[in-house]
């Protein structure tokens, strides 16, 4: 990794490559293009090897620093300095491709209680091609790192286990991220230091990640768009159990019946109202089940047919009526 002259408090450190590639793609029809060529060509004269390496990656950071190409990461970078408090670097790597880009934390704990944190940047090099997006990127992708450091924010990077498998799974982990990322627009925005395309962005992901929500899910956004502390325990408690404002865990369109424990997208619409003898045989079998836990309307229609089948049965004369 190469360093390069850095106006944020927390030592960054580029990949030589990322450099070299993002140097070479400026380059091109660039004005002091020649002048490049010609420095660049009489590296080409020293010994193959580690010193002909060395000066290569070292002409080429001098010319990064020199087209300002880093300026969105340490721009991006100084409006967080959580992270400077928090982590011993920062790393800019080299991504394979754009859907590779984006930042995350590496904690090195082998030390015990004195853990090295490390922030890690990912980006191709055309993405300093475009400065003023690159760092809005980067302002949304270093809020989440901020997150991840934050005490207040009690991240833990381990979701919980969910019924349903490896789909449940990647369910669970798309809403929780349509969530976070709810919430940093909200606090990027407020800030001033966010677009609103990618705010834009942030709302398609949460309704995609949202559907049972149905008309409430535009209310649902704006709760986590305008919370200002967000905690890891908010975002999973929602991402488990999502519902509108203000209403009682019971079930909703999507969600996973409390009996069957199957998703279901057609819950009894009014499990309040059921009969008490129905009510009383359902709680029989799931001692924990009240009706404003919800049920999806097949468990109900199985409860019910049940009923009428005992009260079919015990208008039947002699022993066959008493077996019931």
């Amino acid at each position: 990794m190469s360093d390069v002259t850095n106006a944020s408090s927390l030592p960054v450190h580029f990949d030589p490559a990322l450099v070299e590639e993002a140097v070479l793609r400026a380059m091109a029809g660039h004005a002091e293009e020649r002048a490049f060529r010609r420095a660049r060509d009489r590296l080409y004269v020293l010994p193959e090897g580690e010193t002909r390496e060395r000066a290569f990656a070292e002409l080429h950071a001098q010319w990064f620093a020199r087209l300002g190409l880093g300026e969105p990461v340490y721009a991006a970078l100084g409006e967080f300095p959580l992270l400077a408090d928090a982590c011993v670097q920062c790393v800019v790597a080299r991504a394979l491709t754009r859907c590779d880009e984006g930042a995350d934390l590496l904690v090195d704990d082998r030390a015990g209680e004195t853990a090295r944190r490390t922030a890690v940047i990912r980006l191709c090099a055309t993405a300093f091609e475009a400065p003023q997006a690159l760092l809005a990127t980067l302002r949304a992708e270093l809020q989440h790192v901020a997150d991840m450091v934050d005490p207040a924010f009690g991240y833990d990077p381990e979701l919980p286990q969910v019924d349903g498998g490896p789909s449940s799974a990647q369910l669970l982990r798309d809403r929780y991220r349509a969530l976070w990322n709810a919430s940093v627009a909200g606090r990027l925005m407020r800030r001033g230091l966010l677009t609103d395309e990618l705010v834009a962005e942030a709302r398609r992901a949460f309704a995609a990640a949202f559907p049972m929500l149905g008309g409430e899910g535009e209310e649902a956004f704006e709760r986590f768009f305008r919370l200002d502390r967000p905690t890891h325990a908010a975002l999973l408690a929602f991402a488990i159990a999502p519902r509108p404002h203000g209403e009682a865990a019971s079930l909703i369109e999507g969600g996973r019946c409390p009996l069957c424990r199957f998703p279901t997208y057609v819950p009894e619409p009014e499990p309040e109202r059921l009969p008490a003898d129905i009510v009383e045989r359902i709680a029989a079998d799931f001692p924990t089940w009240q009706p404003r836990r919800g049920l999806c309307r097949q468990c109900a229609d199985l409860y019910r047919a049940r009923a009428l089948s005992a009260a079919a049965l015990a208008t039947l004369p002699g022993d066959a009526g008493r077996a019931g």
